[in-house]
């Protein structure tokens, strides 16, 4: 009888500790989503940038990011997780770009925030420019190059990769040029064209040195007296080892990067200085600017410039307005005309 009564113990315990066994892994950790993971590494292609994309979102914003195993949460060693290092994650949640896995670009950006190595550079100033002016430069960039081109005879270039007018490439011709996703156009749904975002893979000689890396930027534009833009750029910059990061750190080439965004700043004032003081001859004088679709547009920048509202998006909704018109005028029933006949009289 005794021993009947141990043989019940052990299938007592033996079941609970089943259970308890059966239930832990579900309570504890979710069970990883193979496919989901897959998926995320064939995006960032390194199991170390996956990991960045994990770990930062878990101790900086306490997201369990879809696809992400227990290890991949893993915090790096070398990482100080502090408030200094989360500033972006949360500077990223407050403008309204979250780690929503259905949003463009989402892995990527999130994984470069998660990296060890990051520069902060900070670039500001004011442009001759008004808030209409500066959204319509926005929303048609082709035509803003080529327009900074026709006045200073440089090589600047910028075109749309695809049709949401989201991604974009673009170079100044000389040593910078990269790929960029306009992540953000405001701030919380607050401030259009004037509170931006972007995501880029870039590409710069500076000094000796042949360069090649990712940034998110913010820029930040508000309008003040005299028909002006006080402007506000934060490139956050991640190098790819402790070398490159001790180079950008150094206040020489602190100096250098700077150098050159006020170039590109300068050749903007230059070109708006020589429209806005009256010289209309080099914009009237370009090749590039006199093709059937750039005539349009330097009519509509016309009309902006001389007081028009303007703002992000009214450049699509003009063409598709201007693109029906031309379609329903091509439907319309023509007017049947008879040619006059002279009838002569029967004598």
């Amino acid at each position: 009888m005794k021993s009947l009564l141990n043989i019940a113990k052990v299938l007592v315990l033996a079941l609970l500790l089943g259970q308890f066994l059966y239930a832990a892994p579900a309570e504890l950790e979710p069970a990883t989503d193979t496919l989901a993971r897959h998926r995320l590494l064939k995006k960032l292609q390194k199991e170390d940038d996956l990991r960045s994309l994990c770990s930062g979102l878990k101790v900086c914003m306490n997201i369990d990011y879809p696809g992400c195993s227990v290890g991949d949460k893993h915090p790096w060693p070398k990482v100080k997780y502090n408030d200094e290092f989360c500033k972006p994650y949360k500077e990223l949640a407050s403008r309204g770009y979250k780690a929503d896995p259905k949003a463009p670009m989402v892995p990527e950006i999130y994984a470069r925030l998660g990296r060890q190595y990051r520069v902060e550079y900070i670039y500001s100033g004011t442009l001759p420019l008004n808030q209409n002016v500066i959204s319509y430069l926005f929303d048609n960039m082709p035509f803003t190059a080529q327009l900074i081109n026709a006045y200073l005879d440089e090589n600047y270039t910028l075109e749309y990769t695809h049709p949401s007018r989201r991604f974009f490439n673009g170079s100044n011709g000389r040593s910078l040029s990269g790929e960029f996703y306009w992540a953000l156009q405001d701030s919380a749904g607050q401030k259009l064209g004037m509170r931006d975002v972007f995501f880029g893979y870039g590409h710069a000689q500076i000094l000796k040195w042949a360069l090649h890396g990712t940034a998110v930027a913010y820029l930040d534009m508000d309008p003040i007296p005299g028909n002006q833009i006080r402007y506000k750029l934060t490139a956050i910059v991640f190098p790819g080892n402790s070398v490159l990061n001790s180079i950008m750190q150094m206040k020489v080439f602190r100096s250098v990067v700077n150098t050159k965004i006020e170039h590109i700043v300068d050749d903007i004032k230059k070109a708006a200085g020589m429209y806005f003081g009256g010289n209309k001859e080099p914009m009237l004088k370009s090749a590039s600017l006199k093709s059937a679709e750039n005539v349009q547009y330097v009519l509509d920048f016309e009309e902006v410039v001389n007081g028009a509202h303007w703002e992000l998006g009214d450049f699509e909704r003009l063409q598709k307005a201007r693109r029906e018109k031309r379609e329903q005028d091509m439907q319309a029933v023509p007017i049947m005309v008879k040619d006059i006949q002279v009838i002569k009289e029967k004598k």
